[in-house]
C-alpha cells in the first residue's frame, strides 16, 4: 500500500496535518522540516545549509523511514520542498500532490528583492519574537480567508508557531525562503510522474501558478478547492483528504503512479 509523505509549510509542524491524516485511507508519515523541530540542524547553525541540502536531507529521511511505494504531498514551503524532491530524487515517489506551491522565481533582481523580504521576516522572528511574528504573518493578505475559521483552529495554529525556537525558525526562513530556492520552472518538463496541483479558489495567485505549472509538467492535473484560501490543509481538510484519497486510490489500484 502506498504511504503518503506529508511535508508541512513554514512555521507549521507535522501536527499541522492531523485533520487530513485522520481522513486518509492509507498510512502517512509527516517529517519535520529543518528549523521547525526545536534546535537548528548543525548545517543551518553553521551557515552552510541550502534549500537543496534540505531537500536531500528529507530524501534520506524518507528513504530510511518510509517504505515504498510513496506519494509526496507538500503544502506551500512543503510543496516547494516536495517539488525539489521530484527534481533531485525522482525514484523516491510514484507521484505528488503540491498544494499552494511556487516553482521558483527567475531574474536576479527579483531573487534579491525576495531575499531582502525573507531577511526582514527572519530578523522579526529573532528580534521581536514568535508572538509578534504570528500576528504579522497571520495579517498577510495571503491568509485573509482564515479570518472566518473557528477560533479553536486558529488558536491551534498559533500554538504551533509559538512552540518553535526563534533562532531556528529565523534561520529556516533564510535557507528555505523563496529567494533562496532554485528556480525549478525550467526543469518541470523533466518531472515525469503524475502531479496533482491543488489550490484554494480564493488564492487566485496560486491557482494561476498551478495552471502555469500544469502547462510544463508532462502529467499534471489542477484541482481548485472552492471556498478555501492558501492553507488548504487547515481550511478544507475534508475536501483535501477526498482529493488525496482519490489519487491514492489510483496508485493502489493500478500502480500507475
Amino acid at each position: 500500500m502506498t504511504t503518503a509523505v506529508l511535508i508541512h509549510g513554514f512555521s507549521g509542524s507535522p501536527a499541522s496535518w492531523r485533520r487530513v491524516e485522520a481522513l486518509l485511507d492509507v498510512p502517512s508519515h509527516a517529517p519535520a522540516v529543518c528549523g521547525h523541530g526545536g534546535e537548528s540542524p548543525p548545517a543551518i547553525s553553521k551557515g552552510s545549509a541550502s534549500f537543496e541540502a534540505e531537500v536531500d536531507r528529507l530524501a534520506a529521511v524518507v528513504e530510511a523511514e518510509v517504505p515504498a511505494p510513496r506519494l509526496v504531498v507538500g503544502y506551500s514551503l512543503g510543496g516547494r520542498l516536495a517539488l525539489g524532491l521530484l527534481v533531485r530524487h525522482p525514484d523516491l515517489f510514484l507521484g505528488a500532490a503540491l498544494i499552494g506551491a511556487n516553482p521558483g522565481i527567475g531574474g536576479e533582481d527579483a531573487r534579491v528583492a525576495r531575499r531582502r523580504d525573507d531577511e526582514r521576516w527572519a530578523r522579526l522572528i529573532e528580534e521581536e519574537g514568535l508572538a509578534v511574528f504570528d500576528s504579522e504573518w497571520s495579517a498577510l493578505p495571503l491568509f485573509a480567508s482564515q479570518h472566518d475559521l473557528d477560533a479553536g483552529r486558529l488558536a491551534e495554529q498559533r500554538r504551533t508557531r509559538l512552540r518553535h525556537d526563534p533562532a531556528a525558525l529565523g534561520a529556516a526562513m533564510r535557507v528555505l525562503g523563496l529567494g533562496a530556492m532554485p528556480d525549478y520552472r525550467p526543469v518541470l518538463p523533466g518531472v515525469l510522474c503524475p502531479v496533482d496541483l491543488i489550490a484554494g479558489s480564493l488564492d487566485t495567485k496560486f491557482v494561476a501558478l498551478a495552471r502555469k505549472m500544469a502547462e510544463k509538467l508532462p502529467d499534471a492535473s489542477v484541482h481548485v478547492v472552492e471556498g478555501a484560501g492558501h492553507n488548504v490543509p487547515l481550511e478544507a481538510p475534508v475536501e483535501l483528504a477526498r482529493l488525496l484519497n482519490a489519487t491514492l486510490g489510483n496508485v493502489n489500484r493500478d500502480n500507475r503512479y
